[in-house]
């Protein structure tokens, strides 16, 4: 799991809820954990949105992944890259993009896909399968991509 996994879900597990508002989130990284100005907090919003690991839904965020059963370090604190830090999935999607299909687009395409095979992929393996059928080359994703399904699933 990549450290911005882990921030999130820190956050909701110190509030105890699964939706939190913008508002309380980046209060929850600035102000509880210390670990992030109030903007660089707003900046871990948008990136966590635009690479689907928080979805928004009537001004609630939600964690797009199960953030319950992610184990984090009691001493985990993220560093100060996790605000260019890019994951499998925004990677990927950035090399479809290169296709000439619009991010929002993609990530309706990716939701179909992973929908399509019953929840039993992730988000980052729909996305592999979208780029391999429109000729992308993914060979450099896949021994990251099994690496993600063997600690998800390990």
């Amino acid at each position: 799991m990549s450290d911005l996994e882990k921030t999130i879900a820190q956050a909701f597990r110190l509030r105890g809820k699964s939706r939190l508002n913008r508002t309380e989130f980046t209060f929850v990284l600035a102000y509880e954990l210390k670990w992030f100005t109030p903007e660089e907090s707003k900046e871990i919003v948008e990136s966590a949105l635009t690479q689907g690991l928080l979805k928004e839904e009537g001004g609630k965020l939600s964690p797009a992944f199960n953030f319950k059963n992610l184990e984090v370090p009691k001493d985990f604190k993220p560093g100060k890259g996790i605000l260019s830090e890019k994951s499998l999935f925004d990677i990927t999607v950035n090399l479809i993009e290169t296709t000439g299909l619009d991010r929002a687009t993609i990530l309706r395409i990716v939701d179909e896909k992973e929908k399509q095979c019953g929840g039993l992929i992730t988000r980052e393996t729909a996305a592999l399968i979208i780029a391999k059928a429109r000729k992308l080359n993914i060979e450099p994703f896949i021994d990251d991509a099994y690496s993600q399904l063997l600690e998800n699933n390990g």
